[in-house]
């Protein structure tokens, strides 16, 4: 349950911010698209509901552990933890926020727009102050936390809300001028943050994947690939492929990098509710090895192991094949082929996991 609530969380984040800097933009520099008010609302009541999930499992278990009432841990929670105070603070915006969106004077103004992002934005930050970057670095963790979640936000709702939600097929030329290079800003500043997060949380990257964390790190890492390849097709090749075929749609291709979107943010969900391992012999003693690990690892696990590469046959096998399946990818693009290119998306993934895992000794 509080995987599901983390990356449904993370998908209402993902339209409102897409929907309100899509209003920012003039008509003639976009398709029209038409986001449902009752949606935005939806997701603005449901940011507060969501995050209070793990704070509820939180104060369970430390209700448990104390001997004490469910409400006096709850209130030492939120007034205590930063995870507590930034679910007040995201509660207070959401509240506010939701406000806004249900004003009908409001929410044919001009400024609207801008206001809401504001408050977004805020919401985002104080989600960062949650995170376990912000906890153990203070500032530093917050700053780059909320960097790498603005630029996902951004990127993947923008791109969300305009394969879900456009209505016809107008201004794609003028749409992908702006939009392919606030993607790669987007990307490259959610690929630095992100390593930098990974230096807080997870310095010892291999020997982490013998935890669930460091499993679903690796996983998100991967389905990142076929992304960065959906989105380099939809950026470069949308011109040279629509001036051949008279019948490409481009929403086709643009709901398909959506979904594998989806699927990274359901793999960030994940993580944000499990122990990131600083140090992975200290975790293994509290935390129980990934059963994917142990499944595919050939060699006596105990905490005391340390991963190193070795390429196997096996394991080059497999690596050759992501390439091929990524190269495909490009190729079915260039047929105008969605399904197939979608599955040699997927496939990229799945044949790149199994040959580290293959290399792994």
């Amino acid at each position: 349950m509080i995987y599901i609530s983390e990356g449904l969380l993370y998908i209402c984040f993902a339209i409102l911010t897409g929907t309100l800097l899509l209003r920012l933009v003039p008509e003639d520099r976009r398709p029209s698209i038409q986001v449902p008010n009752g949606l935005l609302l939806a997701c603005a009541i449901a940011i507060p509901i969501l995050s209070y999930v793990p704070i509820h499992k939180l104060a369970l278990v430390f209700a448990k552990d104390f001997d004490m009432t469910y409400g006096s841990i709850l209130k030492s929670i939120l007034l205590d933890i930063n995870t507590g105070k930034a679910w007040v603070w995201t509660a207070i915006g959401s509240v506010g926020l939701a406000f806004l969106l249900g004003l009908k004077a409001f929410r044919g103004d001009k400024h609207m727009p801008k206001v809401a992002l504001f408050v977004t934005f805020l919401l985002i930050v104080w989600l960062g102050y949650a995170g376990h970057a912000s906890s153990l670095y203070g500032f530093r963790g917050l700053v780059t936390h909320s960097a790498h979640f603005l630029a996902v936000s951004v990127w993947i709702g923008i791109l969300f809300v305009i394969s879900w939600f456009s209505t016809d097929n107008a201004n794609w030329h003028a749409f992908l001028r702006w939009f392919s290079p606030v993607a790669i800003i987007s990307v490259l500043v959610t690929l630095l943050a992100g390593i930098v997060l990974m230096s807080f949380t997870t310095p010892e990257y291999v020997n982490a994947w013998m935890l669930p964390y460091g499993q679903m790190l690796l996983i998100k890492h991967l389905l990142i690939v076929p992304l960065l390849l959906f989105a380099y097709t939809n950026g470069f090749g949308y011109k040279k492929i629509a001036n051949r075929e008279d019948g490409f749609n481009p929403r086709r291709w643009l709901k398909a990098e959506s979904i594998i979107a989806l699927l990274v943010l359901a793999a960030t969900g994940v993580l944000g509710q499990q122990t990131p391992p600083h140090k992975v012999k200290e975790t293994l003693q509290t935390v129980s090895p990934s059963p994917l690990f142990t499944s595919i690892y050939k060699g006596s696990f105990s905490p005391d192991i340390a991963l190193k590469f070795t390429l196997h046959f096996e394991s080059i096998l497999m690596l050759a094949a992501a390439l091929v399946m990524a190269g495909g990818l490009v190729w079915m693009y260039r047929s105008n082929k969605l399904i197939p290119a979608f599955l040699m998306g997927i496939l990229t993934a799945v044949f790149g996991y199994f040959g580290l895992m293959f290399s792994i000794a």
